[in-house]
């Protein structure tokens, strides 16, 4: 066989290897998930993130995935199929703005004691966002009001601040190469799970919350860039560790 012909089965094969598994899972009893992605297209692989993050549940045979990234699912009955919603998108763009009808939606849907968990840029808030959405997940980036959000790239240590909570269960302190999210816009009354320290300050990157009858799970790590083949912070085993029993938490599969 040419040299040629062995590079190329070669490649094929890594990207048999490394490609997302595209056919969804039963999971008969699993709590169903709703993965609310797209937005901002040529800044952030939303969409690939999507599909790896629902492998990764979906490998636990404990959850039942369904990707969407039309955000007027919002508006509607299917909704409340879902037991939890998982926004991993910042959504600033026109063509995927939630409109106010869409944002009271999610908000009441929260509130009647659905899980939400909210990765990375769902957290980016435009300056037509009502204010609840502080109270909901509590904490938003923005550069509306203050403090004005500074987002910084990076190789951290991300320091875990609480280790009694079931999110941070068998995590010790790890390595990441990410974005930092500083200066977002808090509830006082937030206690992060996870921390980075930059030049004199500790910056809140994990945490989880209660609304209305609802709970909330939200790190603002996990920015992967858009072009093929980017680096994505998901691919840590920590930081995925993190997300899934966050999950748990927001599903009310762990104990707290």
């Amino acid at each position: 066989m040419s040299t040629l012909r062995v590079l190329g089965a070669a490649l094929a094969l890594t990207i048999i290897a490394t490609a997302p598994a595209l056919a969804q899972k039963k999971a008969p009893n699993g709590t169903k998930v709703l993965i609310l992605s797209g937005g901002e297209r040529e800044h952030h692989g939303y969409r690939e993130q999507a599909l790896y993050l629902a492998g990764a549940l979906e490998n636990t045979r404990r959850y039942q995935v369904t990707i969407c990234e039309d955000a007027a699912i919002l508006e509607t009955p299917a909704l409340q199929k879902y037991d939890v919603l998982i926004v991993n998108a910042d959504r600033r763009q026109p063509e995927h703005k939630f409109s106010l009808e869409q944002q009271k939606a999610l908000l009441e849907y929260v509130k009647a004691g659905h899980g939400y968990v909210s990765i990375h840029g769902a957290d980016n808030a435009p300056a037509d966002w009502i204010p609840e959405w502080k109270e909901m997940l509590g904490g938003i980036y923005s550069h509306v009001g203050k403090p004005d959000g500074k987002a910084i790239m990076g190789k951290y240590t991300v320091k875990i601040a609480d280790k009694s909570s079931p999110v941070t269960t068998g995590l010790d302190d790890f390595e990441l190469n990410d974005e930092l999210y500083s200066n977002m816009q808090m509830m006082p009354e937030v206690k992060p799970l996870a921390t980075i320290d930059y030049k004199g300050t500790t910056w809140p990157v994990a945490w989880t919350w209660t609304y209305g009858k609802g709970k909330v799970f939200h790190t603002s790590l996990a920015h992967r860039r858009y072009e093929p083949g980017s680096y994505d912070p998901l691919s840590n085993p920590s930081l995925m560790k993190l997300i899934l029993q966050g999950i748990d938490y927001a599903s009310g599969k762990s104990g707290s």
